[in-house]
Order: structure tokens, then sequence, then C-alpha cells
């Protein structure tokens, strides 16, 4: 009996170690390297400061941009040209019908080159980085920020895409997860130690890099959680059947996050709406359709398909909660894709083109879900 007890508190410590190690090294630096990283745009008016370490030193440069739609900017020690544009961004719709195909990718947490990996082998962006997918609908399912350390790259390159893709009538759908919403909040448990570098040397707080004023800042305040294509709804988390019961429909529960991502975290806890949608069960976090959660109760499957018919749709795509590989769940009512794109070597991604869903893997060969 105690050569079993000693077995199993053995195997704890290794898993304990191991997630130990996963996290240090998230958030390992080299310290002989120096330190290049941004660059952060704020507007003031129609002129932007645009800051950015080069070599471990800060620079700030301003610059006037006017009434230009687009406006180009290049810097030493940065690869291509940056787009910006003095119209604020607006808020697009959450609803799309008749879209012929879709790819949907999530939680990418800073992995920059296993993203671009997916997105080239799979032909929606060419070798320059471009967008190569005509009117095909991009899905970015939430968590780009924290733990990798190429955040900034991955935001430049879907804030690229998304401006490309509108010449080519398609769509970027960037959704807002957890995690956009922490590092919007300054909280900075999960930021690898990159950027807290650079917020030092800037002499800011890591979240005022996307504050309100600031270019990521007032782009990601215009993301919804939760868009509907078809008859599919994506979220990052899930939908807890209480959603419905404190507003009438997702769009609301939109605008009530995206209005609210700047409102104390002390009102949003004294907040009983509030608190539902920023926490645990909200969209955001909610964890109940695995079995493998401590952080929610599981859903039943009739409580599933009933929120599914009340919310019109026949399908919910959610990232979040790690999988192995995409396999549907609940009656092919549920789809997971998060598949480990964190991790820097694995994830899939979810396809759908001429009315079949395919799983996609990192070569770009893909396998039909169901049938």
């Amino acid at each position: 009996m105690q050569k079993k007890r000693f077995i199993i508190f053995t195997l704890f410590l290794l898993i304990l170690f191991s997630c130990f190690a996963q996290e240090i090294q998230f958030n390992k630096a080299d310290s002989t390297t120096k330190l290049t990283e941004g660059p952060y745009v704020f507007w003031e008016n129609e002129n932007v400061t645009i800051k950015y370490i080069l070599d471990d030193n800060y620079i700030s440069q301003e610059i006037t941009v006017g009434e230009k739609d687009l406006f180009s900017f290049n810097l030493e020690g940065f690869d291509g040209d940056f787009e910006i544009s003095s119209h604020p961004p607006k808020i697009n719709p959450s609803t799309f019908s008749d879209v012929s195909k879709f790819f949907v990718i999530s939680d990418i947490h800073g992995q920059y080159n296993r993203m671009v990996e997916i997105l080239t082998n799979s032909k929606i962006i060419d070798a320059n980085l471009d967008w190569a997918w005509g009117k095909g609908h991009l899905v970015i399912l939430g968590d780009v920020f924290d733990r990798g350390d190429k955040v900034t790259e991955c935001l430049w390159l879907i804030h690229k895409l998304e401006i490309q893709a509108d010449k080519w009538k398609g769509k970027v759908h960037y959704t807002l997860g957890n995690h956009e919403i922490m590092v919007l909040q300054n909280n900075t448990k999960y930021v690898n130690n990159k950027y807290k570098k650079t917020a030092e040397l800037m002499q800011m707080k890591v979240g005022d890099l996307y504050s309100q004023n600031s270019e990521f800042g007032r782009w990601l305040r215009t993301k919804h959680t939760i868009i509907k294509l078809n008859d599919v709804l994506f979220v990052h988390a899930g939908i807890h059947p209480k959603l419905l019961d404190y507003y009438s429909n997702f769009q609301d529960a939109n605008n009530i996050i995206r209005d609210n991502i700047d409102t104390a975290k002390d009102k949003i806890k004294q907040d009983e709406l509030l608190s539902f949608l920023f926490r645990n069960d909200g969209p955001l976090w909610y964890r109940g359709y695995f079995q493998d959660t401590k952080t929610s109760t599981q859903i039943k499957q009739d409580q599933l398909l009933e929120l599914l018919r009340d919310l019109g749709v026949n399908r919910i795509v959610v990232g979040h909660t790690t999988q192995d590989f995409i396999n549907p769940f609940f009656k092919n009512s549920v789809i997971p894709v998060d598949t480990g794109i964190k991790y820097g070597n694995e994830g899939e991604a979810l396809l759908y083109e001429n009315g079949i869903f395919y799983r996609v893997k990192i070569n770009s060969d893909k396998e039909q879900l169901f049938f």
C-alpha cells in the first residue's frame, strides 16, 4: 500500500513539475538578446505617436496622419509596412448569412509562426502573408494574447488581413477571449515577460499598451464576443443556458461586454449581470460543455439542444478548452477547435466548405468531421 501511495505521489509531482516547466517555457527570455518590440501606435486626433523598442532602446516618433483612409509606415529593425487609418474602426455586424466557406483557429497565445504556418499551408494567406482566400471568412476565436512572445506580430497580421479581406469581400472575425479581456484590464498573470519589459522601458503598464487611444486598443474594443455565420454560433469559451435569462439575444451580450471592458473590477463583481458575463459562467470563460473541468457544471445534452434552438442555430464552435484534436460531440452540435496552437508545435483548424465540415491538419490535409 505504501509503495502504491509513493508511486501515485511521484506521478503527481511529475505532472506538477511538467505544468510548471511549461509555464516557464512560455515566459523564458534570452538575457543576452537585446529586445526589439512593437510598434505601438497612440492617437491624438489626426496625429499619432509611434512607440517601440529597438535593441533595448525606447524610441518615440510623432507623425501627422491627416484624414487618410490608410496610412503606411515602416521602421528600422522591423519587417514590412504597417497600415493605420485616421478613421476609428467600426463595429462590424455579428451575424452573416450565405457564407460559403469559413476557416477557424483559436487560442494562438502569441505563437505567430504556428499561426502563419497553418494559414499559409491552407492557402488562407500567400507567401507574402497577404490575404489569398477571396470571399472566405477567417475566424480567430479569441486568446491571441498571453503566454507566447509574438503577440504583437499576431495582432499586426490579423489587423492587416482584416483590411485586405474586406477588399475581396471576405471577412476576418477576431472575437474576444478571456485573455484579451485580462490584458485590456491590466491583468498580467499570463503575460510573457517580453511585454512586461517593453512596458517598463516605455514607463507604462502592460494594459496601457492597449489603451483606448491606442491603435490596438480602439480596434480590440470594437470586437464581438459571439458571432453567427449561417446556422453556426462562434464563441471563445461557451454559452451557458442562463445567458438567455439575462439577455434576450447574444447581440445584447456583445454590446454589454464591449461597453464594460474598462469598468472597474469591483463594479463588475457587484453587478449581477456584469458578473455573469465576465466570470466563470460567461461566454469568455464557461467550460460546461466538457467533462474534465472543475470550473463549471457540465451541461446536459437536452439542455444544450434546447439552448441552440433558442439561439436559432444548429451548432456552436468553441475554443478555450484544449483538446488533442477537433472532435465534435453532443450529436455534432459542439465543435471544439482549441487543439494546442499555444504549444507552438501542435494545432488544427476547422474548415467549412461546400456544405461540409472538415478538421484540417497542419500540412493542410483534411478529414470530414461528420456525414
